[in-house]
């Protein structure tokens, strides 16, 4: 291997990435990968900022085959710029959206948009206005569940964790979890007044995602020791 060879080999196995998954995140082939990794190819231009980005690195450094001891000032102003755009954010980026998010929000809209109606129209017509107030928050819960779905459905957005180093389904099913209850302590509280004994449907929530959690970094550990 070359010196950019070997630098990418390294950094792709720290990560715990397969050949497939980073040319899957990169729009190549594996065979492209390899000959990276096996020095027969260098990648064009446009997939050097992508590569350093996956792997927290700088460009100099990918091409260097190295990281560098000391960061000079202008890698330090650009990592103290990017996180000042990942705070301001929430590390979201100004790209286009995909399909799947577009699908996402109008779902989601339209799941909160009906629950609202839904109580306007209990509360003006049956004057049911304190029994059903649930209604409004429940149907954003159910936004936030149709949002981790389509998260957990999107093959990028796994990429992108997996990337990071972290299990692609363990927030997603945690998330599910913990809104679920939350959701269901509310809607069956709020119709039965039934507040003290059902807190415990929250706490078993909790208790689920700290078994998810437990059970994610498990596999996580053993897929990056692979």
């Amino acid at each position: 291997m070359n010196g950019f060879g070997d630098f990418l080999y390294t950094l792709r196995r720290e990560k715990g990435l397969t050949q497939a998954q980073l040319a899957a995140m990169l729009g190549v082939t594996n065979k492209a990968v390899s000959k990276w990794e096996t020095g027969e190819a260098m990648p064009e231009t446009s997939q050097l900022i992508p590569l350093a980005r996956i792997f927290g690195v700088t460009v100099d450094e990918l091409l260097e085959g190295r990281r560098k001891d000391k960061p000079d000032k202008e890698d330090v102003a650009e990592e103290i710029f990017d996180k000042a755009q990942h705070l301001f954010t929430r590390g979201k980026c100004d790209c286009e959206k995909t399909l799947g998010d577009k699908i996402c929000g109008a779902v989601c809209a339209a799941v909160f948009f009906l629950g609202f109606i839904a109580y306007l129209l209990i509360g003006v017509f049956a004057n049911l206005w304190t029994p059903y107030w649930f209604i409004v928050p429940v149907s954003a819960l159910l936004c936030g569940l149709v949002g981790i779905i389509f998260d957990m459905c999107s093959p990028a957005k796994r990429a992108k964790k997996l990337a990071r180093g972290e299990n692609p389904y363990t927030g997603g099913l945690c998330g599910l979890v913990m809104l679920t209850c939350v959701a269901v302590f509310l809607t069956v509280s709020a119709l039965t007044n039934l507040w003290h004994p059902l807190w415990i449907i929250v706490v078993s929530g909790g208790l689920v995602c700290a078994v998810i959690g437990a059970v994610g970094e498990i596999i996580n550990h053993k897929r990056n020791k692979q």
